[in-house]
C-alpha cells in the first residue's frame, strides 16, 4: 500500500509541474524574423524598379540650395562663406538674392562669443528679409 501512495503523489507531481518551452517559441521568432527581412530586401526594390514616370514638356529641375553660412570668430570677426564682411555688407549681400523666402542661412559662432554679436548678425539677415535661420551647435 505505501508503493501506491507513493506512486500516485509521484504522479501528481509530475502533473503540477508543466513548463512552457520557450526555446521552440523563440526559434519560430527568428524564423518569422528572417522570412520578413528576406522578403522586404528582395521586395521593396523591386516595387521601385518598376515605376513608370510621366513625361512632361513644362518640366524644370529643381535646385538644392545650400544654406549661406555665416561664421562668427572669437575675436568678432564675421565671415560670409569664408569672406571677411561687416554687418552691412551682410544685409547687402543677402539683400542681392534672387529668391531671398526659399534662403537658408546657418550662424555658426565660436562659444567665447558675446550674445550681442550673434544678435546683431541675427539683426543683419533679418533686415535683408531672409527668415529661415538657424544656429550651429555641438551636442553633449
Amino acid at each position: 500500500m505505501n508503493k501506491e501512495l507513493l506512486l500516485l503523489f509521484m504522479e501528481e507531481d509530475s502533473l503540477g509541474k508543466e513548463e512552457i518551452q520557450i526555446v521552440p517559441m523563440i526559434d519560430v521568432m527568428l524564423f518569422l524574423l528572417v522570412f520578413f527581412m528576406l522578403y522586404t530586401i528582395n521586395v521593396v526594390p523591386a516595387l521601385v524598379q518598376n515605376i513608370s514616370v510621366p513625361t512632361s514638356s513644362t518640366l524644370q529641375p529643381v535646385e538644392k540650395k545650400e544654406p549661406i553660412t555665416i561664421y562668427i570668430t572669437s575675436r568678432g570677426d564675421i565671415y560670409y562663406n569664408k569672406d571677411k564682411v561687416s554687418l552691412d555688407d551682410i544685409t547687402q549681400r543677402l539683400s542681392s538674392l534672387p529668391d531671398k523666402s526659399n534662403q537658408n542661412v546657418v550662424i555658426v559662432s565660436d562659444k567665447e562669443v558675446k550674445m550681442q554679436a550673434v544678435m546683431d548678425v541675427i539683426d543683419a539677415v533679418k533686415k535683408a528679409g531672409i527668415s529661415k535661420l538657424g544656429l550651429a551647435g555641438e551636442k553633449k
